[in-house]
């Protein structure tokens, strides 16, 4: 009988494999399993929507194939999912009847996309985008001059909708909230977004829901609130996503939005630990736990949840929600706090003539708030820090990124008032810090 550490891995995405990779640098002898609920190994999901789009062959999705498994000697069992988790006797239950015991669990299931409970939801033609499969089911239903309807403006419904207009598609983006990508931007920065788009062709309804979809056999019109209907070829439900923890339930691990997490990824019960977009762990922008669902963080904490499996003390630091996408040309960089809680109620604490640069103090439950902004909208040029005290807690950049990256990687450290100055105008680098 083998004395190896049996490691046990459900997601076969970037944290699962990233803990996978760690685990077995620090235990070559370990035995280690993942479990994937797709067909398939690890592929870039976040290029599904260039794939859509006709940017991004089939072929170049591909970050491991089957070879790496066999060479990493990790056993991958594709197209399963936990159903249930038994932390007393140490054992993952699947959905096809097997149990399969470990010494040490990682849960990195990630996220499913958010669907819509509407008259008509469950249509042919009616998608969500997260997967290959998916983008490839959206295409049959997509040929170049038919109608799309996105419902959602986030970053899925954005990416999504871009996808679909690079196929030659009319695009039509639906949105709750007053504003495009509203956990990303503000609203300054999000209306030079708006304008981008609608100068490439999309529709854009803000403030607006599907509250019906229409079709026999497939859906041909979705029905908004406000009474327009419109025509719909394909629909596409971009609402967010939401932690694959279901599973989880009777087990004692410990949740709250997401899988509570120590800094070393470690959970609640010992031996299990928690990676990528089911964790909810310290987020150094904000400095409370969060989740913050994004490829980069889910590298990371897949990295030490692996190290730590094996034995190492390998504390996570803490991440932040950091975006950098092109929308139609115009460049969007964000991260950190970007809507300080109050902000709006705030009070102007000046206006520095011909800069355009204005700065206005926030209170709120987590702190007082200082928001220094430039905006040109002839230029469609946004610049927005916020800082607590010295310390810098947000950023947004739209437009030229001049700077705007640089500067993103200084969040949840101090910062200097020239510092903050190039980022505004466009001229920040690296070679500022440490004068």
């Amino acid at each position: 009988m083998s004395d190896a550490m049996r490691y046990l891995i459900l997601g076969n995405g970037a944290a699962g494999v990233a803990a996978a990779r760690a685990a077995r640098s620090a235990d070559p002898a370990g035995d280690i399993t993942i479990v994937g609920d797709e067909p398939y190994p690890y592929y870039a999901r976040v290029l599904t929507s260039y794939y859509l789009g006709g940017l991004v062959l089939r072929e170049r999705l591909w970050l491991a194939g089957e070879e790496w498994y066999e060479w990493q000697r990790v056993r991958l069992i594709k197209g399963r999912r936990a159903v249930a988790v038994d932390t007393g006797s140490c054992r993952v239950g699947l959905d096809d009847g097997r149990e399969l015991p470990y010494d040490r669990l990682l849960v990195a299931t990630g996220a499913s996309p958010q669907q819509i409970d509407v008259p008509g939801g469950k249509l042919a033609g009616v998608f969500t985008l997260r997967t290959i499969d998916d983008a490839t089911a959206i295409g049959k239903f997509a040929p170049p001059g038919s109608q799309a309807v996105v419902i959602g403006g986030g970053l899925v419904g954005i990416k999504a909708a871009e996808g679909l207009h690079a196929r030659g598609l009319h695009v039509r983006l639906v949105v709750s909230s007053g504003r495009l990508l509203s956990q990303a931007l503000d609203d300054a920065g999000a209306e030079l977004v708006r304008r981008a788009m609608a100068g490439a062709g999309f529709t854009i309804h803000l403030q607006e829901d599907v509250i019906a979809l229409e079709g026999r056999e497939k859906v041909t019109a979705a029905v908004l609130r406000s009474g327009v209907t419109v025509p719909a070829d394909v629909v596409v439900v971009g609402k967010g996503v939401r932690p694959n923890v279901e599973f989880l339930q009777g087990s004692g691990v410990k949740m709250d939005r997401g899988i509570l997490v120590d800094d070393y990824l470690a959970t609640n019960v010992p031996g299990v630990y928690a990676a990528g977009d089911v964790a909810q762990a310290y987020d150094y922008a904000w400095q409370e736990s969060r989740i913050n669902a994004i490829w980069g963080n889910a590298v990371e904490q897949g990295r030490l949840a692996g190290l730590n499996m094996a034995g190492r003390r390998a504390p996570y630091r803490g991440g932040i929600g950091r975006n950098s996408l092109v929308v139609n040309g115009l460049g969007v960089i964000s991260g950190g706090v970007v809507n300080p809680p109050g902000e709006g109620q705030g009070s102007p604490a000046g206006h520095k003539e011909g800069t355009g640069v204005n700065v206005s103090a926030v209170r709120s439950p987590h702190g007082d708030y200082q928001v220094v902004t430039r905006l040109d909208e002839k230029h469609l040029y946004y610049r927005k820090a916020v800082l607590q005290g010295r310390r810098l807690a947000g950023m947004v950049a739209v437009g030229p990124p001049g700077g705007a990256g640089g500067f993103q990687s200084l969040i949840g450290r101090e910062v200097k008032e020239k510092y903050i100055a190039g980022f505004l105008d466009g001229s920040f680098t690296w070679a500022m810090v440490g004068r």
